[in-house]
């Protein structure tokens, strides 16, 4: 997608991918989230989740939004779903295990 409107499944995918970015705890791998390829459900890393919406102008829904900004302290310029995205994206980088 490179701007606009993500389709219903991708913004639900990434508002699961926001759930289980909170319940993470240091140390565990990398959550996975469920995503409809071609009317299959697959999982994907929460990272890839994000990727999704990357350059999504629609507006996070309020809960989504008030979550990653007071519960996960993450600095989000806009409240779009690529702004939430990019930010969430960061934290996660930041949270896996270092390789080498």
């Amino acid at each position: 997608m490179r701007q606009g409107h993500a389709p219903g499944h991708v913004r639900e995918t990434f508002c699961c991918a926001i759930d289980a970015f909170l319940e993470w705890k240091p140390g565990d791998p990398e959550p996975v989230v469920e995503y409809e390829i071609d009317y299959e459900p697959r999982l994907i890393p929460i990272s890839r989740a994000c990727t999704l919406v990357w350059n999504c102008n629609d507006i996070m829904p309020d809960l989504g939004f008030r979550q990653l900004r007071d519960d996960a302290q993450l600095d989000m310029k806009k409240r779009t779903y690529a702004a939430c995205a990019r930010a969430m994206h960061t934290a996660i980088l930041e949270q896996l295990p270092k390789e080498g």
